[in-house]
């Protein structure tokens, strides 16, 4: 049911069950998110990324120069 005023829609009346689904809608969603975040994190601190982060902190201009070369001709 929506209420007006003056022609123009001011609130809007519903079910109880259709306001609960409307509200966890977006916080299903959110928990979704944050298990991706979680994931992409758990993968960032794993020794062998950690070690490749070190390595490319470490690295020469000359050196990322060629990585970035090799990875744009892997991607074609």
């Amino acid at each position: 049911m929506v209420v007006t005023k003056h022609n123009a829609p001011k609130a809007v009346i519903l079910s109880i069950d259709e306001f609960n689904a409307l509200s966890r809608a977006g916080e299903l969603e959110l928990d979704a998110l944050s298990r991706q975040f979680d994931a992409l994190l758990e993968r960032m601190q794993t020794p062998e990324a950690r070690a490749g982060m070190q390595a490319a902190f470490e690295a020469s201009p000359s050196a990322l120069g060629k990585t970035a070369v090799a990875a744009a001709r892997k991607r074609g």
